[in-house]
């Protein structure tokens, strides 16, 4: 009974993070005309920083970065650097050239790929066969819903080519990495207490990265970029490092790596309606038949 409600806790905390990666992701499209790729990156690392740091400190869990051993410690940061400031930074590149219905899809898929196999390989985290079907389904329904399920109105803000596939396939490496990582660290520590380790962590070493640039006077120009894409920008930083860094690292300890990746693979099912508002595309069969086929799937891996 206890393993099932950890299922059933674990499943809901990996479809929170799905959700809140899928509003960042049509958010950060809209973004990147705007904004330049470190700069909104480093942006949101910092604004996802300081509300998780507060949430810590104010519930008196500040003396558990004291308590922490170091190797945990050391693999949670570094699990950030590689996902959030590396990943991430790669990512929002990928959005410039190719649009977030192709991009989100690739990165998942790939990042589920990879990340189940190495859970299996080397993590020893335990599968199904029903779980393993229940994958498959929601790769499947990703796909129907990404690829087949466009409406006939594509988005303005950019087709498709090489290089944006590229960037994102780099993408979901760097994000598998950050998983396996936050994996062998998250395992005894605090779910808040490893966000709030993580998101600041990348945080520095995106600032890191933006002051050893040559021509860094061109970044971080908050005037040119206007409040409201600051707030938007803000409003991606919470989410994506308030909201699903936590509820990622919960998933993580519940259900464990390859499961949680492969529930956090239906975020492209949400960007659906996403696009239907913002967008005006209009969802074809195969949409509708690949949303029912992922939640079948999502079903089939609490068992």
């Amino acid at each position: 009974m206890l393993k099932e409600g950890r299922a059933v806790v674990g499943t809901g905390m990996a479809l929170l993070t799905a959700f809140a990666w899928a509003a960042t992701a049509t958010i950060l499209k809209f973004l990147t005309a705007k904004i330049d790729t470190l700069s909104l990156n480093a942006l949101r690392l910092w604004f996802g920083s300081v509300p998780i740091l507060s949430f810590v400190f104010m519930w008196g869990r500040g003396s558990d970065f004291i308590h922490t051993p170091f190797l945990p410690l050391f693999f949670v940061a570094i699990s950030g650097i590689l996902a959030l400031a590396i990943g991430d930074t790669i990512f929002i590149k990928s959005l410039t050239f190719i649009d977030a219905s192709r991009a989100f899809p690739i990165t998942q898929c790939t990042f589920l790929l990879l990340t189940m196999t190495v859970s299996l390989l080397f993590l020893q985290e335990s599968f199904t066969w029903i779980n393993i079907v229940g994958a498959v389904f929601v790769m499947l329904g990703v796909y129907l819903v990404a690829v087949l399920g466009k409406g006939a109105k594509t988005s303005s803000y950019g087709g498709t080519n090489v290089k944006g596939v590229t960037l994102a396939l780099i993408a979901s490496l760097a994000w598998t990495a950050g998983a396996v990582t936050l994996k062998l660290g998250v395992t005894e520590m605090d779910a808040f207490v490893a966000a709030a380790i993580r998101t600041p962590a990348s945080a520095i070493a995106m600032t890191g990265l933006i002051m050893t640039r040559s021509r860094k006077r061109e970044i971080l120009q908050f005037k040119k970029y206007g409040r409201c894409n600051i707030a938007l920008a803000f409003g991606t930083g919470a989410l994506s490092y308030a909201v699903a860094s936590v509820s990622y690292a919960a998933a993580m300890q519940l259900i464990g790596a390859g499961k949680t990746v492969v529930i956090t693979a239906v975020a492209p099912i949400f960007i659906l309606p996403f696009s239907i508002v913002f967008l005006k595309e209009q969802p074809t069969i195969y949409a509708k038949v690949g949303i029912m086929i992922s939640v079948l799937g999502v079903g089939m891996l609490t068992v």
